[in-house]
């Protein structure tokens, strides 16, 4: 039995999807820059909230083509983390404390997990989680693409922009 993720990216990027090379380059909410991490979700959903609150302004219509993956990984991979068990400010959407990408390394290493399930700070509320694959770890080479399908942006979703 498999568990399946998932990950909304740019086609552009197809051949890196379990690399990680994205959040190395740039650092996230839970790695620092330099440290390769798979931001992956529950559901596509979250995925593209996720996805959206980053756009920093672009029109979605501007975005270019995004792929939909279907991550499979190996049963029992996953520790999952409350908000309660996350660090003070985790869901701050005006900062990310340092201590961050430390509390998520500690965690991997700790569990020794592939992947990490935490709360959104986007949607806090829902039951989907966010997850993080460490694509350092042995059992990545267990992880498998089972589809990538077009993910076509309704045209009648609003452009988040500040005012």
């Amino acid at each position: 039995m498999a568990i399946t993720l998932y990950r909304i990216q740019t086609d552009s990027h197809r051949d890196t999807i379990l690399d990680g090379v994205g959040a190395q380059l740039r650092g996230g909410r839970w790695n620092a820059k330099g440290r390769p991490m798979v931001y992956t979700a529950t559901t596509p959903e979250l995925c593209f909230l996720e996805y959206m609150v980053h756009l920093e302004g672009t029109a979605l219509a501007d975005l270019p083509p995004l792929i939909l993956c279907e991550i499979r990984i190996p049963n029992d991979s996953i520790t999952f983390l409350t908000a309660e068990q996350l660090p003070v400010g985790w869901d701050d959407p005006q900062a990310t404390p340092m201590s961050l990408p430390e509390f998520a390394e500690h965690q991997f290493s700790q569990y020794q997990t592939l992947c990490l399930a935490l709360p959104s700070a986007v949607v806090p509320l829902t039951p989907s989680r966010n997850v993080l694959l460490d694509p350092l770890h042995r059992h990545r080479l267990h992880c498998e693409i089972a589809s990538i399908h077009p993910y076509p942006i309704d045209p009648r979703l609003p452009t988040a922009t500040l005012r």
